[in-house]
Order: C-alpha cells, then sequence, then structure tokens
C-alpha cells in the first residue's frame, strides 16, 4: 500500500497537478523509510525487591531499498517509568534499509508492586513517528500512595485555620513500614495536626490518615510539601498541598475633625510643702496653657480639684469666665488634706460628682476629651491600684478613646534630682498616663516651659476608633488626601492615635484604611 501511495503523486505531475509536490517532497527524492520494533511488549515478570533484570527490544528500518531511518531519541512514559532504565546508549541514530537492527536493552528494578510504562522510539517515520513499546513488570513490595496529590487547601482567612487530610495507603504486596512523616514549606503556616504514632506498619490495601492545618497569617498563596519517609524502594514519598490566605474584609473609617472641639481639663497639684514652688510654677504658666489650647478650641473646661472630697475650688472655668487666671492660680495653690498625696483618688471623686446635683455639675460634658493632669513628687498613694481608678473614671465617660491621664511626677523607675527640684518616682502616675496615652513630663524638668504639650493633648483629635479590629500591619491613615505616618494603633481601645496633636486641624478630613480579621467558626 506504501508503494501505491507512492506512485499517485507522479501521476498527479504527469496531469498537470503543480500543488501535490509537497507529498513527497520532505525526502528529497529517497524513498520513505518504515519503522519496526520488535516485539511490542517487554514482560519481565516477577522480580524480587532490590533485584533487575534486563531484556531488549529491537528497532529495525523495513522500509524499501535506499531509505533511512533516524532515531531521534527514546523516551520513558508512564507512572511506573521510574521502575525501568535504557541502558542503551546513544538512543539516537540511522538505520538503512535492509542493515542490521539496532537493540534497545531495558532494565526493570522494581519501584513498585505492579509497574507498567512504556519506551517511545521518536523517529522519521511519517506514518509512525511515534512507536509504543510496552514495558509490563511485578514484584513482592511495599509501595505507598499519598492521595490527594497534591491537595489544594482552598482559601482560609488570616486569624483562622482550616483542617485537611491526606490518606497515606500501602498500594503494594508487602508490609508498608513508615519511619517518618514531616511538613516543610509554606513559612510554618501548613503543619501537620494530627498523626498515628510511628513506626506505622501498613498491610497491602490498609491505609492511615495525616490531618493538616492551614493558619495563614497574610494575603499570599502558600505551598508545602509533606514527606514520607518508608521502606518501599523509593524510600521517601512527597505530595504538594497549597493555599491561599485573605482577610476577611477590607475597610475605611472617614472622620471630620471637629472645629472648636470641647475638652474637660482637670488640674490636680499635691499640696505638701515641697510642692510649693510647683504649684506656684503651673499657676504662673496657665496663660500659656490657654494660649496653646485656644489654637485648638475655645471651648474647653477647667476645673481644679485638690480638696478630698473632690469638688472643685476654682469651679468651673471656661473662656467666658471673668478672671479666670487668678481663680485658676489661687485654686492650684491652696487646698489639700489626707489624700493630697493620692491624686487618682480625689481626681476619680471629682469626676464622679458631676450629676446634676453634685458639686461638679454640668463640668462633664458627653462629646468632650476628658483630661486629668496631676502634679507631685511623691507616689502616688491611693488605696487601690491604680488602675482601679482609671477604670472607675471610664466607666463614668463612658467611653476610653475619650479618657486620658497625663503626670508631672518623678522620673521612672528611681525618680530624679534637679537644682531646684527632686521627686521620687511617680509609680501610679507613671502608669496612668502610659495606658491612656497621656503625656508624663518630668516635675526635675523645666516641665513650665513645655505647658503646651499639655495643651496639645487637650484635644479630641489625636484619637480615632476603629469600627471594626484590624491587622495593625495593614492599616494606613491619610489626612486630607494625604499619608499621615505619625500615628500607633492601640488595641487597648481599637483606636488610631496620633503622636502629633498638629496633625490633624479642624474641618480636616482623616481616612483610615485597613483589614479586618475575620470572624472564625
Amino acid at each position: 500500500m506504501r508503494r501505491l501511495a507512492l506512485v499517485l503523486p507522479v501521476l498527479a505531475i504527469a496531469c498537470g497537478s503543480e500543488n501535490k509536490l509537497g507529498q513527497v517532497s520532505d525526502y528529497n527524492g529517497a524513498e520513505p523509510p518504515i519503522i519496526d520494533v520488535t516485539p511490542d511488549n517487554l514482560d519481565f515478570g516477577s522480580v524480587g525487591d532490590g533485584e533487575s533484570v534486563t531484556m531488549t527490544f529491537t528497532v529495525n528500518n523495513v522500509g524499501p531499498e535506499g531509505s533511512l531511518l533516524n532515531v531521534s531519541g527514546i523516551d520513558l512514559s508512564g507512572t511506573g517509568a521510574e521502575s525501568f532504565t535504557l541502558l542503551t546508549d546513544p538512543l539516537d541514530f540511522s538505520l538503512e534499509a535492509g542493515g542490521a537492527g539496532q537493540d534497545i536493552d531495558v532494565a526493570f528494578t522494581p519501584f513498585g508492586a505492579n509497574p507498567t510504562a512504556q519506551a517511545i522510539v521518536h523517529s522519521d517515520d511519517a506514518a509512525t513517528p511515534n512507536s509504543a513499546v510496552d514495558l509490563i513488570g511485578s514484584s513482592t513490595v511495599p509501595e505507598l500512595q499519598i492521595s490527594p496529590d497534591p491537595l489544594d487547601m482552598g482559601t482560609t482567612y488570616i486569624g483562622c485555620d482550616k483542617e485537611n487530610v491526606v490518606t497515606l495507603t500501602n498500594v503494594g504486596t508487602d508490609t508498608l513500614d513508615i519511619s517518618d512523616i514531616a511538613e516543610s514549606g509554606g513559612g510554618g503556616t501548613i503543619v501537620i495536626s494530627s498523626v498515628g504514632s510511628l513506626p506505622i506498619s501498613l498491610e497491602p490495601g490498609a491505609s492511615t490518615d495525616v490531618g493538616l492545618l492551614f493558619t495563614p497569617n497574610r494575603v499570599d498563596t502558600f505551598n508545602a510539601t509533606l514527606s514520607v519517609t518508608s521502606n518501599e524502594p523509593r524510600g521517601v514519598r512527597t505530595a504538594d498541598q497549597t493555599g491561599d490566605g485573605q482577610y476577611g474584609h477590607d475597610y475605611t473609617d472617614d472622620f471630620e475633625v471637629p472645629t472648636n472641639p470641647p475638652s474637660d481639663i482637670i488640674f490636680f497639684v499635691d499640696q505638701s510643702c515641697s510642692m510649693d514652688d510647683d504649684a506656684a510654677s503651673l499657676a504662673s504658666n496657665f496663660s500659656s496653657f490657654i494660649t496653646q489650647l485656644s489654637t485648638y478650641t475655645s471651648n474647653w473646661h477647667v476645673m481644679v480639684v485638690n480638696n478630698d472630697n473632690g469638688c472643685s475650688s476654682s469651679g468651673i472655668l471656661t473662656s467666658a469666665t471673668s478672671g479666670y487666671e487668678s481663680r485658676f492660680e489661687a485654686a492650684v495653690t491652696s487646698g489639700g488634706g489626707i489624700w493630697t498625696e493620692a491624686g487618682l483618688t480625689v481626681t476619680s471623686t471629682g469626676v464622679d460628682k458631676t450629676d446634676s446635683t453634685e458639686c461638679n455639675a454640668g463640668f462633664l460634658r458627653t462629646d468632650a476629651l476628658l483630661h486629668v493632669i496631676m502634679v507631685s513628687d511623691e507616689p502616688e498613694q491611693s488605696l487601690g491600684s491604680w488602675d482601679s481608678y482609671v477604670t472607675q473614671v471610664i466607666a463614668k465617660k463612658g467611653d476610653s478613646t475619650k479618657v486620658k491621664f497625663s503626670a508631672i511626677a518623678g522620673d521612672k523607675p528611681s525618680g530624679c534630682t534637679s537644682a531646684s527640684d527632686s521627686a521620687e518616682y511617680g509609680r501610679g502616675y507613671y502608669e496612668a498616663a502610659t495606658a491612656t496615652s497621656g503625656l508624663f513630663l518630668s516635675l526635675c524638668s523645666n516641665w513650665a516651659s513645655n505647658v503646651s504639650a499639655l495643651a496639645d493633648a487637650s484635644i479630641t483629635e489625636t484619637t480615632f476608633e476603629l469600627t471594626h479590629t484590624p491587622d495593625p500591619s495593614t492599616i494606613t491613615v491619610d489626612v486630607n488626601g494625604a499619608p499621615e505616618g505619625a500615628w500607633t494603633y492601640d488595641p487597648a481601645s481599637n483606636a488610631v492615635v496620633f503622636n502629633d496633636a498638629n496633625a490633624a486641624q479642624g474641618g480636616d478630613v482623616i481616612e483610615i484604611n485597613y483589614s479586618a480579621l475575620a470572624s472564625c467558626d
């Protein structure tokens, strides 16, 4: 039939059909080769574990006289290909028609119980460019199968986890002994969560499960590999796992900084004799404090609370109060009692007495920041812990983001000494200020010249409570469309706190973008 096909183009040429010339031009006028591979299968039979058997197939050119067969290579394919090895070298050669054939030696060293593969001979035989020889063998060996491979663990929210299972099965014909199971890669996000006690022995057909836990920690695709070491011929088998991490939701919180924001400010000054000069210094610098505060707002309340009963000795001072500076001076340099070195006791009592029928009625406003400023050269000496008084004040205010404690006291941890002052460590004052993002100024420093910082801390535009709990690493902050970097995230109040009070002014628009962790089932 091949010869008949070759004649037809010649007849076509004689008839003048020039478009058929390409059918014979590939061989430049020579006769085309015909490949013959014998036998078309090799059955190696049953071979013992660790043993090897070699068999041979032959490649011939059975085409017309004068044809030349060019073999470009021989490949092994199939799931059992690793059990077979081509021993002949080289695997590219040419064969003349009628000449000697080329023997191809194949070794079978079993890596599985019943491996099968094919040897594919690639040649320039136009009719059969890829000739296959089936390779068949068997052995009494254990063989491990890991399923599924690969395992797609899907998409999981960051902060949550997902459990998956892979199954290890002995698909061989002898006992499989597993000595080690390990997981690698994935940055520690894909780990083994459950596995039987090693070593594990599996009879043919038996299986065991390995639990894998996926806990993504960022938006990414994670890839890991399970490695199982056993007595099967391969020794170590691996299987791949992949999973994607994503956040539960992306959020944008917008804030507009109010103009003329309200601010409620309480001053407490320890009335011990050693504090006379500091009380006088605070009094003389009150006008500087108010001047700085007025750059933000005229809507302020100030009162001095020094007496044990918590009632203001200054009354509620506002920008409209006549002679407010002299009234403040008189109040901060007088008063006191048995709790004069327990500023948290006195100020928390003063906050508590702001209801309509009490002595400080009208001071505390719902929408205002409450700023408590305490001055002492002693440790805070209330009967309770500092945090119990802070909690009491926050409960009265009803909003932790609108409560701030600041202090002028002795440095942590050993106090301080200067030419004009000395103070013990202001234990309790320091902790209250730190916990509420307030200021702590050293009593031994030139603190009076820095009262403007206390005024800056007395406005509400430095704290912005978020509507959802974020991953802090995803937070970005813009002020009027421009990035702002001077901020920190306070997890206790779930708020972004500006480190620079001048970062946002009245009328500014704050945009905070972040990704939130999902609520895990």
